[in-house]
């Protein structure tokens, strides 16, 4: 037996030491390509190890099955399976790769170490490590002053804000450059295909884009090939959404007793009977689990004549409002085609976008938060549920005996045939990318010449089934009824077709012309970077025609417009847009001493045919940047710990020519929508916006910037960060102003009006961390604050209001020294007791029990529009966010955060409420005044529901965004072949005091209009998303 043991045991460590094999290879630095002595090199799992010798070169014993950890002080730890190799050149990457990082400016690159302004990047791991909806959804939180309000409808883009908001009409979202060439978003971008995005904050970085760059810039770099082996990457996620916070609305008994508190207060003609039955919760019935699947693959390599890049990608998203569906399909091609020794570059870069959408109405919501439970969602007869009721017996519904009638118990419709009855179909096609060449006419010096297109077309359809709403508005009424009304209205009279059907057809062409000189070369120790340029470029609105006809075949498949009835004339309409046209020359030196001392100027000159009729189309922006790595100091060599310390400051001038369409040019022919400037003689000649209103003497935006900042990194790396101060001030704001009986114009008109500054401090600061080669984390905050300030008004727009509720009530101003159009309503200081209470103090009109008080702030005993007060702003002044990684062997675990404080909004939807026939929340029910002494903060049923700040709620919230849970299993039946594995909930969780659907609030964009008002809002989702990334 111990023969046999022994026996074994031999034939084991031959198996094991046949099983090995010699495996030699190199070490060198990945970017310098030295070679790196004295690496140490294990086996994973093992006790086993060695060094690199002088040369860099090492030899171990190891099993194809295992694989190589290789660690060396100051360099990122990297394995490496064996496999069937022998031979390995290892390239470790330096843990000071922050400080060498590569980021994208306008027409080149930098050395992030080499910066003079304020840049925040994000590469392609931060877009696609945990998956979003949207790439600008993915960066939400990761950039210090990148203020990003989602909006959760389907195929939706989210409003970016960066450095505060200085424009109060002109374009407010940033200018985005795809590899190269501008566009007015990244919606139609799969995330995946993202390499890199660089956001340009400050004058120093952004003013080479000129009269653009006002709203900030963010170049985003799309993946490339490497020559190499083909890669093939494969990634899919499927999930679910449902909505993330529910408003809690009264049942039907507690609708009975608040309505009725109003009616017996108002002396209504009617009370309602408390012994219904009907107890609809309309959000129950309307709002459904939405999905998306998106599924991606991208197929890259290279040879030394050709690399190149495809992927195609498909992306759906199921609303949680039935039939909203939006669909992406996307194919990319990004080729580079090297020629003589790489002296000559060109590359293409070309991307297809397909989208598909059936969007539904967001006052949708809005009519499920007013409408009574009492109503139905359908009766008997196939007719769906509306506001009738029984105006004797108090019962809401349509039946009446003799004697008895109907009247209307609200003015709301029935949102669940709101959300069936609009028929929309929305089909788009984008083709964009460019065609670059670039020849290095010597080791410093290249030229550069870039062709780029945008080619849009977009086609929706309407139909209106006007019979059907006819029949759903009158219950009652039979199809009799409605071909009897018809008769009565006469031949052709459209509001008794059967249907309508509507084709609009849009189609954009935007071209571009670039063409750069690059200067990059070293004397010594003075280290020059130049780039002199030109570019052309020009939009086209070639048309928007749109057809309708009525009484089409019901049938969607026969939904043509030749197939519409006779009866009715066909309706063409066409409009032509003046062409927008871009002449802009360019200039950059960027020159540093030993890394040591920076200078960076701009200087873009650019001519711009939106103000062309004003003579003034020319505007010059410069900017200057300089910088001092203190680091780098001969005084400072022995502060070992300090890995960088680095002073910047910046100066600047931005413009902003992004105004409606044909605000500045000239109109001919107003009756047919004809929009074109006018040459030629005997031509009807119109200045502004629209028919009427005044000539307008309008140039671009200008803001003048200046900032300072300072970079950091210590302790070998791991601590890292920034800390940055601007102070941004907008000249000439463009303002749509609402006239008064000193406006030269009784409609709004557009015209320079005020001066907004934005001002503040963003800091950022990162922790990285390898605990051992199993085991890494990284924690990066980042806050910024903000003030909003307008600092100058034209005295005759002074007091310029908005933020409209659509029932008379206005809720902001513009005024010196507040938030751009801030807040502005009656401070509710309680509410009235009893009549005594009322004799004693002033009110806004009459007033009864229950009413809201509001404090007379001038002390002369009437309340007036002179007692509104400002109440901050729907901006918020303070932005953060938390991004938190965790890595241990092939688990990996990602966590973000993002939060906003200091801003209110508004909730609207409590506020309109008009009668006691619409429905309110619980909380409403049941804090509601019900007699003296009861409460002093909320209303009764019957109360005024003028513009106050009871209605006025903190907007500050903290979502988690996003968490990802995932598993890697490598060296499937390769070294490279890997598959991760994850979960991922998207904002599964906001902390708010809020008390509607949610304090994030899109609106239209506009400070003037509905931003930070909760009217017709699409609703924040929860969603969780199962999903796998394959790499062969």
């Amino acid at each position: 037996m111990r023969n046999l043991s022994a026996l074994f045991l031999t034939s084991m460590v031959v198996s094991v030491a046949y099983g090995q094999t010699s495996i030699q290879g190199v070490v060198k630095d990945g970017s310098s390509m030295v070679s790196m002595p004295g690496v140490t090199i294990s086996i994973k799992g093992k006790t086993v190890s060695t060094k690199t010798d002088a040369t860099g070169k090492f030899q171990i014993n190891a099993s194809p099955t295992d694989s190589l950890v290789f660690n060396f002080l100051g360099y990122r730890t990297q394995t490496v399976y064996i496999g069937n190799q022998t031979q390995l050149s290892v390239f470790l990457e330096n843990e000071n790769k922050a400080l060498e990082e590569v980021v994208v400016i306008g027409y080149g690159t930098q050395k992030k170490a080499d910066l003079t302004g304020s840049i925040s990047s994000l590469k392609s791991s931060d877009i696609t490590k945990q998956p979003a909806m949207s790439a600008m959804q993915s960066i939400q939180g990761k950039a210090a002053g990148l203020n990003i309000v989602a909006n959760e409808a389907p195929g939706s883009s989210p409003n970016v804000i960066i450095r505060g908001l200085g424009t109060a009409l002109g374009g407010r979202n940033p200018l985005y450059i795809v590899d190269g060439i501008a566009q007015t978003d990244i919606n139609n971008i799969n995330p995946s295909d993202i390499e890199s995005m660089d956001v340009l904050k400050d004058a120093s970085s952004a003013s080479i884009y000129g009269l653009r760059a006002a709203n900030g810039v963010i170049i985003v770099t799309t993946k490339k090939g490497k020559t190499g082996t083909v890669n093939i990457n494969y990634e899919s996620y499927a999930g679910m959404k449902k909505i993330l916070n529910r408003v809690k609305m009264a049942n039907s008994s507690q609708f009975i007793t608040y309505a009725n508190e109003f009616l017996e207060s108002v002396k209504g003609d009617y009370l309602l009977d408390s012994a219904q039955t009907t107890n609809t919760d309309w959000f129950d019935e309307m709002l459904r689990t939405g999905s998306v699947y998106n599924n991606a693959i991208n197929i890259s390599g290279g040879t030394d004549k050709v690399d190149y890049f495809v992927s195609a990608n498909n992306f759906t998203e199921n609303g949680i409002l039935d039939g909203s569906k939006y669909i992406r399909n996307t194919l990319r091609n990004n080729n580079v085609y090297k020629l003589f020794n790489n002296r000559l570059k060109f590359s293409q870069n070309l991307n297809l976008t397909l989208t598909k959408a059936t969007p539904k109405p967001y006052s949708a919501f809005t009519t499920a938060y007013r409408q009574s439970p009492l109503v139905p969602v359908m009766y008997s007869n196939g007719r769906y549920g509306t506001n009738s009721v029984n105006t004797t017996t108090g019962i809401v519904g349509l039946e009446t005996a003799p004697g008895e009638s109907l009247g209307n118990l609200n003015s709301e419709g029935n949102p669940i045939y709101e959300v069936l009855r609009q028929n929309q179909l929305t089909n788009t096609l984008r083709l964009q990318g460019s065609f670059e060449g670039e020849f290095k006419i010597t080791d410093y010096l290249k030229i550069n010449s870039r062709i780029g297109g945008n080619k849009f077309y977009s086609k929706d359809r309407q139909f209106v089934n006007i019979k059907e709403n006819y029949l759903n508005a009158n219950p009652l009424k039979t199809e009799t009824d409605f071909y009897n009304e018809k008769a009565k209205g006469g031949v052709g009279n459209i509001a008794f077709a059967d249907n309508s059907l509507k084709y609009e057809n849009l189609e954009q062409f935007r071209w571009s012309w670039e063409n750069f000189l690059t200067f990059n070369k070293s004397f010594d120790k003075h280290n020059v970077e130049a780039v002199l340029g030109m570019s052309r470029e020009k939009y086209d609105i070639n048309s928007m025609n749109s057809q309708m006809g009525y009484t089409v075949p019901g049938q969607e498949q026969y939904w043509n417009i030749d197939l519409a009835s006779d009866e009715y004339k066909i309706v063409n309409r066409q409009t032509y847009y003046t062409p927008r046209a871009l002449a802009s020359y360019f200039g950059r030196i960027a020159y540093n001493y030993d890394s040591r001392y920076y200078f960076t100027g701009t200087l873009r000159r650019d001519g711009s045919s939106v103000f062309k009729n004003t003579g003034k189309y020319w505007g010059t922006f410069p900017s200057i940047g300089l910088g001092w790595n203190i680091s780098n100091e001969e005084f400072m060599k022995d502060a070992s710990w300090i890995n960088l310390l680095k002073l910047r400051g910046n100066w600047g001038k931005l413009g902003n020519q992004d105004i409606p369409l044909n605000v500045s040019t000239i109109m001919s022919s107003p009756e047919a929508s004809t929009y074109n400037y006018v040459f030629g003689p005997e031509q009807n000649l119109v200045y502004g916006s629209s028919y009427g209103t005044p000539a307008v003497n309008l140039s671009w935006e200008v803001t003048r910037e200046t900032g300072a900042g300072i970079d950091f990194a210590f302790l070998n790396n791991n601590l890292s960060g920034s800390i940055d101060y601007y102070h941004k001030l907008n000249t000439n704001t463009i303002l749509n102003v609402t006239p008064t009986l000193n406006s030269p114009s009784e409609q709004n008109f557009y015209a320079h009006g005020a001066k907004v500054l934005n001002q503040g401090v963003e800091v950022v600061l990162n922790w990285n961390k390898n605990i051992s080669p199993d085991f890494s984390y990284t924690v990066g905050v980042n806050y910024a604050y903000n003030k909003n300030e307008v600092t100058e008004v034209v005295s005759a727009f002074d007091g310029d209001t908005g933020g409209s509720l659509n029932n008379g009530e206005i809720t902001k101003q513009l005024r010196v020294g507040q938030p751009i159009y801030g807040w502005w309503m009656f401070e509710s200081i309680g509410v009235f007791q009893d009549a005594n209470d009322i004799a004693n103090n002033p009110s806004f009109g009459p007033a009864k029990p229950g009413y809201l008080k509001y404090k007379d702030q001038n002390g002369d005993g009437v309340i007036d529009t002179r007692d509104k007060k400002f109440f901050g702003s729907f901006l918020p002044s303070s932005t953060y966010g938390i991004n938190i990684g965790i890595n241990y062997k092939a688990i990996d675990f990602n966590l973000s955060g993002y939060g906003v404080a200091g801003n209110k909004v508004y909730n609207g939807l409590k506020s309109i409420r008009q009668n006691a026939g619409e429905n309110v929340t619980l909380e409403t029910f049941e804090n509601r005044w019900k007699g003296a002494g009861s409460t002093n903060v909320h209303p009764g049923a019957e109360h005024a529901y003028w513009a106050s700040s009871y209605y006025l709620e903190s907007g500050s919230y903290f979502r988690i965004n996003n968490i990802t849970l995932g598993y890697t299993f490598n060296n499937l039946y390769s070294s490279k072949s890997k598959l991760r594995l994850y979960v991922t909930a998207q904002n599964p969780f906001m902390f708010t005091n809020y008390s509607g659907f949610s304090p994030e609030l899109a609106g239209d964009g506009s400070p003037k209009l509905t931003s930070g008002i909760e009217l017709s809002a699409y609703p924040t989702t929860r969603n969780f998303l199962f999903g796998l990334n394959m790499q062969f």
